[in-house]
């Protein structure tokens, strides 16, 4: 009964990870930080866009390889007994770790659009974000600035 509840435990863990790791920026989407603040807005018109991959953060790939190798040292400390008990707690850890590490580092990355923007000042920067998606010409908003930047139709 221990082991099933603990398997449980780990697998609900796991795809609660996998799942977190899988938002996409979106124009659509605002932090809870930036709900009821000024932002300022300015305006362009998208001059070109390319597909790019998002890597995940190292935070998520860190935290994978932790939980992998607290549930696979759990899951070795019920081997055996003694010192095979401990080989086995330490083989699970280590292999878990490995596999949460993987598993951090395939579930955070994610494919999104680079817009190049040319604003109304004839300063040229670029978003990243995945949606809305603009056509090449279209006049945009330009929200926000610095880190919490996003684009919206005009």
């Amino acid at each position: 009964m221990r082991m099933a509840t603990l398997k449980g435990v780990t697998l609900a863990v796991l795809g609660a990870a996998a799942l977190a790791a899988c938002t996409q920026p979106s124009g659509n989407v605002v932090a809870a930080n930036q709900a009821q603040t000024a932002q300022s807005v300015q305006f362009g018109t998208i001059i070109s866009s390319r597909n790019v991959t998002v890597q995940g953060n190292q935070g998520a790939q860190a935290a994978g390889a932790v939980i992998g190798g607290i549930a696979g040292a759990a899951l070795g400390q019920n081997i055996g007994g003694g010192t095979g008990r401990v080989l086995a707690t330490g083989a699970g850890a280590t292999a878990g770790a490995a596999a949460g590490l993987a598993a951090g580092k395939s579930g955070t990355g994610h494919q999104s659009i680079e817009w190049t923007v040319r604003l109304e000042s004839g300063q040229t920067i670029s978003v990243i974000q995945a949606s809305p998606t603009f056509a090449t010409g279209q006049r945009v908003q330009v929200i926000g600035g610095g880190s919490n930047t996003r684009l919206a139709a005009a």
